[in-house]
């Protein structure tokens, strides 16, 4: 997936990503942004990237702000560190469940050579799919959450808010694609998340681990969402922002 892309070693970066979520992590101020697809007629390619960076941006900030909350409140710190505690001591445990997001499935780039043999059409495409593989696990969290007993409004506005950037963000991909591909329809094959029956479940130690699993996979996805758009706005226009994307060859 996107780390081995980013990153020496996925397996080598797994406690440390582990532990990482018991820090405290830096508040992030987040705005929804809303527009009118009809406004978009005469708008210039650049800044429809522009647009769909600054959701995306929302999108993780948000994310890293809900699992910050999840990790210090009382509805959830205690079984979410128990997770960590029992991945510890059980690493090929950790290591099979978090190397089983969903979207893990794709095929996308694992390396800087690959991603440059990508084209801006087939590299979009690859973000539709990670963004529709989000559509239903993000439904079902707001759904669950909603009918959790002590769950705090902190989240449950965070948890809406990410699943209304994310299907803003698909419709603004999709407005992009149809630039660089007029008339390419929304492709709808897309992984399957299968963690609902554990999400569902009654008891309450499989519902955080479910709910711990999906918080994992959606900052892994939403960073990979981000360096993506941003690596394609490097490639298509240069500037500043390639100062910002930072990818590492496997060593």
């Amino acid at each position: 997936m996107l780390l081995s892309l980013t990153q020496p070693s996925l397996l080598g970066i797994l406690p440390l990503l582990l532990m990482s979520n018991l820090l405290q992590w830096e508040d992030v101020t987040s705005a929804t942004i809303h527009y009118n697809e009809d406004d978009y007629g005469e708008v210039y390619l650049k800044d429809l990237f522009d647009y769909a960076i600054k959701l995306s941006q929302d999108t993780t900030s948000l994310t890293i702000e809900m699992r910050k909350i999840f990790f210090s409140h009382g509805f959830s710190s205690n079984m979410f560190k128990k997770i960590v505690l029992g991945f510890l001591k059980d690493q090929k445990h950790m290591i099979a469940t978090l190397n089983s997001c969903h979207t893990f499935s794709l095929s996308i780039p694992e390396t800087v050579e690959e991603a440059r043999k990508i084209s801006l059409e087939d590299f979009l495409k690859i973000i539709l799919s990670i963004l529709n593989a989000w559509k239903k696990p993000l439904y079902h969290l707001e759904t669950k959450l909603h009918g959790m007993k002590g769950a705090p409004n902190a989240i449950l506005m965070r948890a809406n808010t990410i699943s209304t950037l994310n299907k803003e963000l698909l419709k603004t991909i999709m407005i992009i694609l149809n630039k660089v591909h007029p008339g390419m329809e929304e492709n709808n094959d897309y992984p399957l998340w299968k963690d609902l029956a554990s999400l569902q479940a009654t008891d309450k130690e499989h519902q955080f681990f479910a709910l711990y699993k999906l918080f994992y996979c959606l900052r892994v996805d939403t960073f990979t969402v981000d360096l993506y758009l941003r690596y394609l706005m490097c490639t298509l226009y240069s500037g500043d922002i390639c100062n910002s994307v930072k990818f590492y060859e496997d060593t």
